[in-house]
This record gives structure tokens, sequence and C-alpha cells, in this order.
């Protein structure tokens, strides 16, 4: 038996670290730390919904759209659910990015209601049926933010300076944010219009699949299709735009520079997803290669309404944890904090199978004050038992023998000096376990 094409397996320990569960707690754990700092709460969507959530989100020629698992169930009953007013209920989708899902979440449960601005993190798997390749698998994880109520200049500050610290948390380097702006409604038709005129010149030299993205989204061409070809003088976002856009994307160039946020401008960025408008970024690191993309996000202002909610100001960013993993791992990042994540704080050997019970109520008594123990239950020899509590890195081992049997004693082997302590298993145990022995 084999795993679906496309999906992988997470494994406790292997040969690269970066494939493990603990590498990936190590980095959910600071994902969460910096969310926390920035007062984000997490929000949990159901990995499955109605295909028209992100049909009315995303809109229907986005690469996303074509890539989503979609399906209908035949035993469902063939009529609209109770206030529901989209296409046929019995089509369903994994979800295949965050953002739809949590709008629709927020819309449905009237998160409005409760919070004037709700910042929320979420952090889940997404489903895309996609060419694989290197760092980007069919089920693939996100991290992602989105503040919903957010209309100010600084709430874009605080976002790009969020995506800023979850990268420098897990001591990623090298990367650089791409910055731009494709201004209101109006600018966004405008801009289509622009592309249009400077690509009918050009019209013979492109292919029939990148002539049929341009008649259908013009901006998605230049997101995805211009860059192929060898123009001149391709036209520039910031040349269409409002001057109400033009600017609040100048005080947010005065804000980023007053706070030595280092970020790059590019006139001709543009998101592949139909909801944005004024800010969008990227962030790319030159180490993934070609596809080098980290994160990515903009202000979406207008989707909330779109999708029935009241009329929602909102911005937000989603990451990749693989190619997070994918990053660390070519950059060597975090390798210390994820040594101190595999390594057991005490190993308990005892010298006979008898003193079994005594050393299990020891090991119960250290997990429950919070150490991480390891506890051999086959009567393998002490010598064995040793030599796995080297392998393991252990930090301490406690040794039960005769004498400590017999007498309610414990033995605390510290591993890197080979010092030892004895000490009584009284009510006094733990604190100068703490205080006298784990305190340097």
């Amino acid at each position: 038996m084999k795993i679906v094409k496309g999906f992988r397996d997470i494994l406790p320990y292997g040969n690269n670290p970066s494939d493990t569960s603990p590498y990936w707690s190590l980095i959910v754990e600071n994902l969460r730390k910096v969310m926390s700092v920035y007062n984000f709460s997490e929000i949990i969507t159901p990995v499955i919904e109605y295909t028209h959530v992100f049909e009315r989100g995303m809109g229907l020629d986005t690469d996303i759209h074509k890539q989503m698992y979609d399906f209908v169930l035949e035993r469902e009953p063939h009529n609209r659910g109770e206030g529901d007013s989209e296409g046929d209920i019995r089509s369903y989708c994994l979800r295949p990015e965050g953002t739809a899902a949590i709008v629709r979440s927020f819309i449905e449960n009237s998160l409005y209601k409760l919070k004037k601005i709700n910042k929320l993190f979420y952090l889940g798997p997404m489903f895309r049926y996609e060419r694989m390749q290197k760092g980007r698998y069919r089920m693939f994880h996100q991290v992602g933010i989105e503040v919903l109520g957010s209309e100010g200049t600084y709430h874009e500050v605080e976002t790009l300076n969020l995506a800023k610290d979850i990268l420098d948390k897990l001591e990623i380097k090298n990367y650089v944010f791409q910055i731009n702006t494709i201004g209101d409604t109006e600018s966004l038709k405008n801009i289509s219009v622009a592309i249009k005129k400077f690509t009918a010149k050009h019209r013979e030299t492109l292919s029939n699949a990148d002539q049929e993205i341009l008649s259908v989204n013009p901006l998605r061409f230049l997101d995805k299709a211009i860059h192929k070809y060898n123009f001149d003088n391709i036209p520039k976002t910031i040349d269409y735009v409002s001057n109400k856009s033009l600017n609040r994307f100048k005080e947010l160039i005065e804000i980023l520079d007053s706070l030595n946020f280092k970020y790059n401008i590019n006139h001709q960025l543009v998101r592949g997803i139909d909801y944005y408008n004024d800010l969008v970024f990227e962030v790319a690191s030159k180490d993934l290669g070609a596809q080098d993309t980290i994160l990515a996000g903009g202000r979406y202002d207008n989707l909330v309404k779109r999708m029935g909610g009241p009329d929602t100001k909102a911005i937000g960013f989603a990451a990749g944890i693989e190619r997070i993993i994918l990053l660390m791992d070519k950059q060597k990042s975090s390798s210390v904090q994820l040594s101190n994540l595999e390594e057991i704080d005490f190993y308990i050997a005892y010298q006979d199978p008898n003193f079994l019970n005594y050393s299990f109520k020891i090991a119960n008594q250290l997990r429950r004050s919070n150490f991480k123990v390891e506890i051999e239950y086959d009567s393998k020899s002490f010598v064995k038992q040793m030599k796995t509590a080297n392998k393991l890195s252990c930090r301490y081992v406690v040794i039960i023998g005769n004498e400590e049997f017999n007498n309610s004693l414990v033995r605390v082997k510290k591993m890197s000096t080979g010092e030892e302590r004895v000490i009584n298993l009284d009510s006094k145990f733990m604190d100068v376990l703490l205080n006298e022995i784990l305190t340097p």
C-alpha cells in the first residue's frame, strides 16, 4: 500500500530532521508565539466547504479554482439549504486557500458584531490538484492572518511587520519584501485597459494559453505571463491608480521608511486572485530557486461585501509552511532550538526488574512537573538502559539500585559531567531537584 500521490507523511523521526514532526512542532510553536505578541486570535475552520464559497471569493478563472478538489454527493437532497442562495448545495470542495473560508465564518458567525476589528490567524492544511515539485504538495499547510475591519494605513504597517517578525523568529535570511499598489476598483479597470492596449501590438508573439488569460483577466496576465516575454515598457500600476490610492501608498512608504523597514517597490506586482485592491505584497528568497515566494498577501476591502457580509475593510497574508521548512533546511535555520525540542530531561534506569514500579512512580512525578521523561518497561539490562540514555542524549539519568530502592532514595546523574547526587524521595524531592540540581 502506498500514500496518495502528491501527499506525504510527516514522521516522528528520520534521516532529514526537517521532514519530522519535531521540526514541524518547532515552527508551529514559534508561529503561535509571534501571533500572541501581536494579539491575534486563532480561528479554526473546516477543511471542507461548499464550492461556491471559493467561487464567489476568488473568481472562476483563477489557477486556484482550476486546481480545487471539488465533488458532488449524490446522496444529498437536491434542494437548497436553509437560507442558502448559492448554487447547488451538493457541491463541496476541500479548501484550497484560507481567506474565503475565514470570511465565510466571519459573516456566518457575525464576528463583526463582537469586535470592530477582528485580528485572526489560522494554521492548517489546504488542498490543490497541481503539478508537484520540490516544496509543493497537493495537501500543504498554510499559516495566515486576516485583519477584518482594518481601514487605517497602520494596519498595513502592522501586517508587514508581523510577516517580517515571523521570518526573523524562524531565523530565515536573505528574503526580500516586494510591495505595490494596484489601487481601487476604478484603478483596476484602468490598469486592465492599459494592459490590453499594450499587448495588442504584441498579440502574435503570445501563446494561445496566454491570449486566453489576457482576454479573461488582464491583471492575471500581468501577474502570471507577461514576464515570460522580453517586452519593454511594460505598464506600471502606479501610473493608473487614483489619487486617493496613490496618497495612501505614499503614506505607507513614509511610515515604513521611518521604521527602517526594508522593501522593494515592484509596480508590476499584482496578485493572482480577484479580491485584492490597493496594497499587495510578496516576500521572496532566491534560496528557493524559481518558486521563490515564501509569503504573500494584500488588502481586500470588497470581499466581505461580495460574499454577502457588511462593508468591511480587510487585509491579510498567507505563507506555506512546507515552503518555510524547505527554506529553513537550505539555510540551516533553528538547528539549536530543534535539538532542544528533541532533548529528553530524565531517563529512568533501574538495576532490577523488581524496581520498575518504584521507578514508574518517579517517572510520573517528574512528568507531572512538566519534564520530558523516558523509561523502559521491557526489563532490559541496566547496561543496555544506560546505553539507551546516552543514545537519546538525555540531560539526566535517574538511577535506581538496591540502596535507592530500599531507602526511598533517588540517584540523579548529570550526563554532561558525570556528577551524581543522591536525594530523598519525600515531600521535598521536587524542591531539591529544582533548586539544587537543575538550577545552574
